[in-house]
């Protein structure tokens, strides 16, 4: 039989919670503290990522989604259109200048479209961009350095190469009309010189009829969507059927992925470590807000299990009371919900730039998140919490029988007692009070021991990030001195000179000091023929591959590759990780020995052993000193005509025979900087002098302290040398990267703090529920022992050691789950972190008895103080 009764039960609903109005207050706060929780860490973590985005967009020059790279105006306008892109932006470059004023932060000359402009930052705040002619918009900065005030109609006088990414032709000055302007970003890569569409079109026909090819276009997008871009990109290319992992096929529309999303970094970088981490952070809050709201609606319905048990005598279904429960839970979060809502909210926009504060992340690019995942995802994570939280319950109302109901006390059946002759004692009916519902017991213990466990992880975490791993794979030497070029990894004729070095020599005091050269002439190492294919497998495909390799130099199984060659100072050698071999023999006058850098990972693991020569083997050099290119179908010198990718052959080349001694990690901070297929080597000044002819060149000078006033010294004398746009020279420090692993440390420790503040205040309530409802629904029994002689001290005393056991308890609780918890965590966050280094500690533990003890001593102490203003007999008459 179907009997409408749903308005009767919802009455129902109200009513009971209209007559705990007290009760519902605590249920309230506490489901307003759980969402609180979620809100303020969505809002914190989603305003982080959206600032540290703005960093890296700024940083990267854009923020566009991605490129599709030299497309054709067919290419473009078929991609524009496909439905995957949502927007689309051309860039044409036509020049750069980075000499002279420059030299420090290159200037682009380029056309860009309204789209790009806006995504690249370039949009004049004064003016407007270039239409026609030779108009021009640039950035404040960039008219400081060419000593232009930004002023409308100003005339502007730009001197540079004509050149795209691929090719570079001849110097143009050219006089513009400034019509825009806008503050230059002191984190963007470069100066944009945008200049109109004609200009950039005049430009370009001058350059191809110097024999140039045709100025490369590239395509900025935003996608459908921000999450998997590189899978959307290639989508369409797929769909138009293009290729993208080609730098020779025609038809192949290679694509760049902004690296500034962190969408785009996690999914190259997820793995089943960080997948694991995350998903148990999201079910420890969970859990942390069960705790509470559960531990709440459980007293709730322990409270009113009279009641239910009389609303079961006159007909009502267990499904009902269920319905009962869970309608008021639900009628509490219209309330608890939007109140958490806005105060997490607040605290998260709070808290941002006090976290961005402490990294090196300017508080100027601080960005609070108002994306709807945080609203919709706190609502659902806390309804979900609620929801959990009020079935055990509402289990337990709907099994109790009537008279059970009548007769129930909060009180666990156990098994009986042997009476004892000596008496009760206050500790021992203390204990045994605990005992009495040993699930809640647990439950108030389990919820102050995890904020504990949690501070004792965190404590370990930022305690384990190694400043010595981290400072030493940012920088190998406490200073590196070298010119923008090289610290923007632009090959160049000329880095530092040898009386720039020796200048700096006399300035500072040094314990190490050397350079690091770079053989200035073309110079191949012979490789075997799989070995130079892993390295062109990531860029063709098999077919072309095969081709590529039909084309290069054999000599039998031996392929003549690409490589970089530096030479160092011998006093650098100590530099170097020897991962095999003796370097020994480098150090020997007129030697011939050679040592091949090899690639490590994070976490200094030799990466695919088996590309690189073995130590002992003979390798062969070949210097060229005039390089010449034939069309391999004539056999005559390649024209302008002849397509790309022929034969090369060299004229006037010299080999030279090296034995392979040792293989060794070069620091990237020493390094090129870059990479490309083909080897790595180091080889001796001298030898490197001798073989190729003179053209080792300064790349770098670096050195070390012996202590901190001489590094402090240093520091002061390299930041006055490098000072300004005109210095010819660059710096890098391990100080540096010491306050940048500080801040680093200090975010995270923000962070985790906060989050332990939240989970510590949720295991306080609880325990503060726990004390005021045992008080509460013991008042009969109080008053009972009161009327046979229990003085208010000593029921007061039994209240403390109450207080202290639940202490005590969730201090050793804690204690164990640090032991269970932290090496397995330890083992995890090594597997994200490569600078972590897991020790074990307790001593965050042993700090908070102290705390505990004095909460375990208050709580009850204000919590009976309150109960006991009324007298026995009220208190008798009340618990009827």
């Amino acid at each position: 039989m179907n009997v409408k009764n749903r308005k009767c039960i919802r009455k129902l609903s109200l009513k009971s919670l209209y007559a705990n109005r007290r009760r519902n207050l605590i249920a309230i706060f506490a489901i307003a503290l759980t969402t609180l929780l979620f809100t303020s860490m969505f809002t914190i973590v989603l305003s982080l990522n959206a600032s540290y985005e703005t960093y890296q967009f700024r940083q990267v020059g854009g923020y566009a989604h991605g490129t599709f790279k030299d497309v054709s105006p067919e290419q473009a306008e078929r991609i524009a259109a496909h439905p995957k892109v949502k927007a689309a932006g051309a860039r044409k470059v036509i020049g750069i200048t980075a000499e002279g004023v420059f030299a420090k932060t290159p200037a682009e000359i380029s056309y860009m479209d309204a789209n790009c402009t806006k995504w690249s930052y370039a949009t004049p705040t004064t003016g407007r961009m270039p239409e026609s002619g030779k108009e021009v918009a640039m950035d404040t900065a960039a008219l400081q350095l060419l000593g232009v005030t930004p002023e409308l109609g100003t005339e502007v006088t730009v001197s540079y190469s004509i050149t795209d990414k691929d090719q570079t032709a001849f110097t143009v000055t050219d006089a513009f009309t400034l019509v825009g302007y806008w503050d230059y970003d002191e984190l963007m890569p470069v100066h944009y010189i945008n200049i109109s569409r004609d200009y950039a079109d005049d430009i370009e026909a001058q350059a191809v009829k110097t024999g140039l090819q045709p100025f490369r276009t590239d395509l900025n997008v935003m996608m459908a969507s921000g999450t998997n871009i590189q899978g959307q990109m290639e989508q369409v290319d797929t769909d138009l059927g293009y290729t993208w992992d080609s730098y020779t096929d025609p038809n192949s529309v290679r694509i760049g992925v902004n690296w500034g999303y962190t969408s785009s970094q996690l999914e190259s970088q997820l793995d089943p470590e960080l997948m694991v981490a995350i998903a148990a952070f999201l079910l420890l809050v969970i859990f942390t807000g069960y705790l509470i709201i559960y531990n709440i609606f459980q007293i709730s319905v322990a409270g009113d299990i009279r009641f239910y048990g009389l609303l079961k005598t006159i007909g009502t279904t267990p499904r009902q009371l269920k319905r009962i429960i869970r309608q008021q839970a639900l009628l509490l979060c219209l309330i608890g919900i939007p109140a958490g809502l806005l105060l997490g909210y607040g605290i998260g926009a709070v808290l941002v730039p006090v976290v961005l504060r402490s990294t090196q992340l300017e508080v100027g690019i601080t960005t609070i998140s108002t994306s709807p995942v945080i609203f919709v995802g706190s609502v659902l994570f806390a309804l979900l919490t609620v929801l959990l939280s009020c079935s055990k319950p509402g289990k337990m109302a709907a099994k109790v029988s009537p008279v059970e109901a009548t007769k129930y006390t909060d009180v666990m059946q156990t098994k009986k007692k042997r009476r004892s002759i000596r008496g009760a004692k206050l500790h021992q009916m203390a204990f045994a009070n605990l005992g009495r519902n040993k699930k809640k017991t647990v439950l108030v213990v389990l919820s102050l021991a995890l904020s504990v466990t949690l501070f004792n992880a965190l404590c370990a975490f930022v305690g384990g990030f190694s400043m010595e791993k981290y400072v030493s794979s940012m920088t190998c030497a406490d200073f590196i001195v070298s010119t923008p070029d090289y610290f923007r990894y632009n090959p160049t004729d000329e880095f530092i000179t040898p009386e720039q070095i020796e200048e700096i020599a006399a300035n500072t005091k040094a314990s190490l000091s050397g350079t690091g050269y770079a053989v200035r002439k073309p110079a191949y190492l012979w490789m075997t023929e799989d070995a130079l294919r892993q390295d062109y497998a990531r860029y063709e495909s098999a077919e072309q591959l095969d081709s590529h390799m039909s084309r290069m130099e054999h000599r039998g199984n031996m392929v003549m590759g690409d490589t970089r060659i530096e030479a160092l100072d011998n006093s650098l050698f100590d530099k170097l990780q020897v991962l095999d071999g003796d370097i020994s023999p480098m150090l020997e006058p007129d030697n011939n020995a050679i040592a091949i850098a090899v690639s490590l990972d994070d976490y200094g693991n030799l990466l695919n052993p088996e590309y690189y020569p073995k130590v002992g083997d003979t390798i062969t050099a070949t210097y060229a000193d005039d390089v010449k290119y034939i069309d391999s179908r004539t056999g005559e010198l390649r024209t302008e005509d002849t397509p790309e990718g022929y034969m090369k052959k060299l004229y006037g080349a010299r080999d030279v025979e090296y034995t392979v001694c040792a293989l060794v990690n070069l620091p990237n901070s020493m390094s090129y900087r870059y990479s490309g297929v083909g080897y790595d080597a180091v080889l001796s000044v001298d030898t490197a002098q001798r073989d190729s002819g003179g053209a080792a060149i300064p790349m770098l000078y670096l050195f070390d302290t012996a202590d901190e006033v001489d590094e402090a010294e240093a520091e002061q004398y390299l930041s006055k040398l490098t000072a300004g746009e005109f210095s010819p020279l660059m710096y890098e420090s391990k100080a540096t990267a010491r306050s940048e692993f500080a801040q680093f440390r200090q975010m995270f420790l923000l962070i985790g703090g906060i989050l332990c503040a939240i989970i510590g205040l949720v295991g306080l309530l609880n325990f503060f529920n726990a004390m005021m409802t045992g008080i509460l629904s013991r008042r009969r029994e109080f008053a009972v022992l009161q009327a046979v002689g229990m003085t208010n001290r000593q029921l007061k005393t039994m209240l403390i050691y109450e207080g202290l056991f639940y202490a005590m308890s969730s201090v050793a609780a804690a204690f164990i789950l640090s032991l269970a918890v932290g090496p397995l965590a330890g083992k995890m966050l090594g597997s994200m972190f490569w600078f972590f280094e897991y020790r074990f500690t307790i001593l965050p533990v042993l700090l908070t008895i102290p705390v505990f003890l004095l909460l375990g001593w208050l709580i009850p102490c204000m919590m009976y103080d309150n109960a006991a203003k009324c007298s026995v007999v009220e208190q008798l008459r009340d618990a009827q």
